[in-house]
């Protein structure tokens, strides 16, 4: 998430309340939108950073490695940035999103819950 605020400059999920069912949708895979006129490394190296699976994300290590071969490779092939809407500061965050450091372990679980939940309930109606 830090690569994607980097390069959009917000924070992912500004206009989202910091909520159980945000924690959900994460974990059922939702992302911020990508940037399509970003290095083509970058992205790649963000979006393997985004595995679902902990295990399969890059170490630090690889992360300096690939981020040293995408500054390499941009100061050869420049990529164009164009201006949009979409990137740049937010002058107002859902009132409801939390930047701050916090415990998340309960909302972890229950939304764990929550989605088992809702799982066992549409398996129930088929």
């Amino acid at each position: 998430m830090i690569m994607w605020e980097l390069m959009v400059g917000r924070r992912p999920f500004w206009d989202r309340n910091h909520n159980t069912e945000l924690i959900i949708e994460i974990c059922d895979g939702l992302r911020p939108p990508i940037i399509t006129n970003a290095p083509k490394g970058y992205i790649d190296l963000m979006k393997e950073c985004w595995h679902s699976d902990p295990k399969k994300r890059p170490t630090a290590v690889e992360i300096l490695k690939k981020t040293e071969e995408v500054l390499v490779n941009e100061q050869e092939y420049k990529t164009e940035i164009i201006e949009s809407s979409d990137i740049g500061p937010v002058t107002r965050n859902n009132p409801d999103a939390i930047y701050k450091s916090r415990y998340l372990s309960g909302m972890i679980k229950s939304a764990a819950s929550t989605r088992s939940l809702k799982s066992q309930s549409i398996t129930s109606k088929l």
